[in-house]
C-alpha cells in the first residue's frame, strides 16, 4: 500500500470518528467535561443555574473520537495491505465530507429558535 494511501485512509477516518464523537455526545447526553468560569472548576456535572461552558467537554469528545477512528483506520490499513481501489478511497472521502456536514447540520439545527 503506498503510503499516501495509508495516510489517506486514517485521516478519513480521523474525521468520521471525530465528527461522530463531536455530536453524538451532545446528541446522546453523554457525560462531559464542564468549566464553571465563575469559580474556574472543572467538573462533571454543574448545579442548576449555574453559568457553564460545556465545549471543552464536546471538544474532548470529539478529539477521542478521532483518536479512536484513526486507531481503526491504521488496523484496516494493516489488515489489508495491498493498494485499495480507487473506489473505496472515494467512497472514505465521501463518508468524511458527509460526516462534516451531518455534524455541522445537527448544531445548525440545535441553534434553530424554536
Amino acid at each position: 500500500m503506498p503510503a499516501w494511501q495509508r495516510a489517506y485512509i486514517i485521516a478519513t477516518c480521523a474525521i468520521i470518528g471525530g465528527a461522530f464523537a463531536y455530536a453524538a455526545n451532545d446528541w446522546g447526553r453523554w457525560p462531559r467535561l464542564i468549566y464553571r468560569p465563575l469559580t474556574g472548576d472543572l467538573s462533571m456535572s454543574a448545579p442548576p443555574g449555574a453559568i457553564t461552558i460545556s465545549y471543552f467537554g464536546i471538544l474532548a469528545w470529539g478529539l477521542g473520537g478521532a483518536a479512536v477512528g484513526a486507531l481503526v483506520g491504521a488496523l484496516m490499513c494493516a489488515l489489508y495491505k495491498k493498494p485499495w481501489p480507487e473506489r473505496t478511497l472515494h467512497l472514505f472521502g465521501a463518508w468524511a465530507i458527509t460526516a462534516i456536514l451531518l455534524c455541522g447540520s445537527y448544531y445548525t439545527w440545535n441553534l434553530w429558535p424554536w
